[in-house]
C-alpha cells in the first residue's frame, strides 16, 4: 500500500475535494493536506480553497494566443504588446521636444536620423522642405528671434558656417562664387540687411 505523503500519486477520484489527513508524525506536524481540483498535487490549504495557489493565480488570468497569461481586458499579454510608434500608450504624434528645447519629428529613413532614434529636428526638416533638398554639409538653421520651438518658415534663416582662417585670396574668391552660385535662385534677405543709397 502507497504511503499518502510521497509524491504526487493521483488520489482516488472521490477524494478530490476532501481532506486529506497525513499521518501525525514529526516529518508532517498533524498538518492537513487537499488536493488540486485541476493539477491533482497536494497542497497546504489557506483556507477553503480547492485549488492550489498556482492553479487559482492561473484560473484569475485569461490566455493569450502565446499561452501567457494576460489581464482580462487585454487582448494580449504583455510580452505580446506592441510597444512601437503609435501603439505606444505615450505617442504623442510623432513629437516631441528636445532637452534644449527644439522640437523634434519622428522620420525614419531620414539621413540625420538614426535606427536608435528617429527624430530630427524640425526646423532642420521646414528649411529642408522650404529649399527642396536636404540641407548641406556646413549648411545650418538659425532661429530669428532666438525661440528654438518657432518653426514657421519666416521665423528660419540658413546660415552658411565660415571657412577656416589662412584662406587664399583666390580660393576665397572662388567660394564665395560658389556659394553665390548655390543661393542665387533664392531671392532671401537677412532681417540684417540694409540697402545702402
Amino acid at each position: 500500500m502507497p504511503n499518502e505523503n510521497e509524491g504526487h500519486a493521483a488520489p482516488h477520484p472521490s477524494v478530490d475535494s476532501q481532506v486529506i489527513k497525513a499521518k501525525t508524525d514529526r516529518a508532517s506536524g498533524g498538518i492537513s493536506l487537499r488536493t488540486c481540483a485541476n493539477c491533482r498535487c497536494a497542497f497546504v490549504p489557506s483556507s477553503r480553497h480547492l485549488r492550489c495557489s498556482s492553479c487559482r493565480r492561473q484560473a484569475s488570468h485569461d490566455l493569450c494566443a502565446c499561452g501567457s497569461p494576460k489581464q482580462r481586458e487585454s487582448s494580449t499579454c504583455r510580452g505580446c504588446q506592441p510597444t512601437r510608434g503609435e501603439l505606444n500608450g505615450n505617442w504623442r504624434g510623432g513629437r516631441t521636444t528636445h532637452k534644449a528645447g527644439y522640437v523634434m519629428r519622428r522620420v525614419p529613413g531620414h539621413p540625420r536620423a538614426s535606427v536608435r532614434s528617429p527624430y530630427v529636428f524640425e526646423h532642420i526638416l521646414v528649411m529642408e522642405e522650404l529649399l527642396g533638398r536636404r540641407l548641406l554639409e556646413g549648411e545650418t538653421v538659425h532661429h530669428i528671434n532666438g525661440v528654438k520651438d518657432d518653426n514657421r518658415p519666416e521665423n528660419l534663416e540658413l546660415w552658411i558656417r565660415p571657412q577656416p582662417s589662412g584662406i587664399r585670396a583666390r580660393d576665397a574668391v572662388a567660394r564665395a562664387h560658389e556659394i553665390l552660385d548655390r543661393y542665387d535662385r533664392f531671392s532671401y534677405s537677412s532681417n540684417n540687411a540694409h540697402s545702402v543709397d
